[in-house]
């Protein structure tokens, strides 16, 4: 299962990292609570690193071992 994160501070953030997730066939981080096993890779928008929600994502990706990828759009 693909994972998006990204910054996640307003609507328009969270819709676009919806909007990728939809278009990559996968799940916005935010919506994964309790799916981080069965993740195959998380994918990052521009930005995340100033996300101290999605730096936890990133965080969590490493510690399982999973690939983490920058999404550019």
């Amino acid at each position: 299962m693909i994972i998006i994160t990204g910054p996640q501070g307003t609507d328009e953030e969270r819709g676009l990292i919806a909007e990728m997730a939809g278009f990559h066939q996968g799940l916005p981080a935010y919506e994964v609570v309790g799916r981080w096993a069965i993740a195959t890779v998380l994918y990052c928008l521009a930005g995340w690193e100033c996300c101290p929600v999605a730096v936890a994502d990133v965080q969590i990706a490493e510690t399982l071992g999973l690939p983490v990828f920058l999404l550019a759009v």
